[in-house]
């Protein structure tokens, strides 16, 4: 009879496991990102995937889709707010709230690195201002996840790059938002928003001379359609490691940290890399595509910074509203 007892309690022990296995994992999230498979963006959101699962225990199983899978940013901010895409690598979409253009594009806001790691960081001054503007909109921000200064891909150098006041005649393609027509139109440049799915053909066949919108890693993806990077630092750009609020307020605390604790792993780690990439994709696209890389120098930033903060910032009153832009303005250059 022991031995029988015995025998089937290891029966069901392992009918117990296989069940619990058969099951799967109790939460399945889907997660989407734009860039292509085996970037250096794409293994980081596949180890946060991974490490959740892990420290879960298998419970939670993040599906992660790069390539504007599940839709571009604007579609999958829409879809997060929603709750048919759980969670997001995600870009704040101001085409829903004016006033998530500070939570993505606001020109100029910060000039260098330095600058925005004070601004961007866990416990930076614009931090807390952007986590309560994604949550307004029902999502719940965990991490920022910072890219990298920006600039613009061209075919050809312009007349006088570094000289907002020079008229270059080029166009170029911008960001469907109204605060990067504004910036790029002061630059000297004609802007055409263009979504980005469309970007690479519409420079391909001549209707755009380049493309703004990201550091020099954004134009590598354009190696074989532009031969010039000229590095206008123009904003920040920083997407966020987002999930639902519903959903989010719906899982227990100890997930819930899990969760919280690996996207804070996932942004500092994220901030070591680009330390170094932009560098490194600048001499990439110089040495191995031929490229010509124009840096300006602090002067000329200066002229461009000032040029676009005394015409597009005031017309970025109206989308920020009178507190979020005193805020700003207090924060950025009148207090240096």
């Amino acid at each position: 009879m022991r031995k029988f007892l015995a025998v089937f309690m290891v029966v069901a022990l392992a009918l117990s496991l296989s069940a619990a296995a058969w099951a799967g994992p109790k939460w399945t999230f889907k997660m989407g990102h734009a860039n292509p498979p085996d970037t250096p963006y794409d293994k980081l959101a596949h180890w946060f995937a991974d490490t959740v699962y892990e420290r879960t225990n298998g419970q939670v199983k993040i599906n992660i889709f790069p390539s504007n899978q599940l839709g571009d940013w604007t579609e999958t901010f829409e879809l997060i707010q929603r709750g048919v895409v759980e969670m997001g690598f995600q870009i704040a979409n101001a085409q829903y709230d004016p006033k998530l253009n500070f939570a993505y594009y606001m020109p100029y806001v910060v000039s260098n690195l330095e600058e925005a790691k004070e601004a961007y960081a866990p416990g930076g001054w614009a931090y807390d201002i952007i986590k309560d503007l994604w949550s307004e909109h029902g999502i719940k921000a965990l991490a920022v996840y910072p890219i990298g200064m920006a600039g613009v891909s061209l075919k050809e150098v312009p007349p006088s790059p570094g000289d907002p006041t020079v008229e270059k005649g080029m166009k170029v393609r911008v960001m469907p938002l109204k605060a990067c027509s504004l910036t790029y139109e002061a630059l000297g440049y004609i802007a055409t928003p263009i979504p980005y799915a469309e970007c690479y053909s519409a420079i391909q066949t001549g209707i755009v001379d380049g493309q703004m919108g990201g550091p020099p890693f954004q134009a590598w993806q354009f190696r074989d359609v532009n031969k010039v990077w000229i590095q206008y630092n123009d904003y920040f750009e920083q997407h966020w490691i987002v999930m639902n609020q519903d959903i989010w307020n719906s899982l227990p605390a100890d997930i819930q940290k899990v969760i919280q604790d690996t996207a804070a792993e996932a942004s500092a780690t994220r901030w070591k890399q680009v330390e170094t990439e932009d560098e490194h994709y600048r001499n990439v696209l110089k040495n191995e595509f031929g490229w010509t890389i124009v840096m300006l120098t602090q002067d000329e930033l200066n002229a461009c910074a000032d040029r676009v903060r005394k015409i597009v910032w005031p017309q970025m009153k109206e989308m920020l509203g009178e507190e979020l832009y005193t805020k700003v303005r207090l924060a950025t250059f009148e207090k240096k």
